[in-house]
């Protein structure tokens, strides 16, 4: 003889199923809304890292340019004159070894 269900045992399961569909569907819009602001602060952060990226890859192919050491030599050390062999220290720290009498005799020498 076959048995069959009452619709009250029906409708409590499905009523449970839709329970346990509603709290799973509703976690996971919630963890979709957090992945879709997190997305948004993602974008914006690597905008901001593309703009960054232009600005220094235009930045580095001026760095070397007659008008780079120029400027550099005007804005960082006060020193140009039309004559002067012009260079640039890539490590300044470097003079810092040396006593004010032996950076001047460097300096003379750089100079003459």
């Amino acid at each position: 003889m076959y048995r069959s269900m009452n619709l009250k045992g029906f409708l409590l399961i499905l009523a449970i199923m839709l329970l346990i569909f509603l709290i799973l569907h509703t976690s996971l819009r919630g963890t979709l809304n957090e992945k879709a602001e997190e997305e948004k602060i993602l974008r914006v952060k690597k905008t901001k890292l593309e703009e960054e990226f232009k600005r220094l890859d235009r930045e580095l192919n001026v760095i070397g340019t007659e008008e780079y050491i120029m400027s550099s030599a005007v804005r960082d050390y006060s020193y140009v004159r039309k004559d002067a062999i012009r260079f640039e220290f890539t490590n300044p720290e470097v003079l810092y070894a040396y006593s004010e009498e032996e950076l001047k005799i460097l300096m003379d020498e750089m100079n003459d």
